[in-house]
């Protein structure tokens, strides 16, 4: 992508005809350096659908971490 002066704007869009191939080009091409920087490639999503899937995530998140401490916790009163 090019914004009005010719300039990159150092992302763009590639379109895979299946599933399977385009699977495969992020395994082979996230987080790999080229130019002494390191690429993201990964699914393009709407704002929404990335917004959803980090709430969910967070979500979970914040659910094992309850899970993990559950019964682990005191509350203490009175030290003084």
């Amino acid at each position: 992508m090019r914004d009005m002066d010719g300039k990159s704007k150092c992302f763009g869009f590639v379109n895979f005809e299946n599933a399977d191939d385009a699977a495969k080009a992020v395994e082979a091409l996230n987080g790999k350096k080229v130019d002494d920087k390191e690429w993201y490639v990964g699914k393009a999503q709407k704002k929404s659908e990335r917004e959803n899937e980090l709430k969910l995530r967070f979500e979970q998140s914040m659910k094992e971490t309850a899970d993990k401490y559950q019964g682990a916790n005191l509350y203490v009163k009175n030290f003084g």
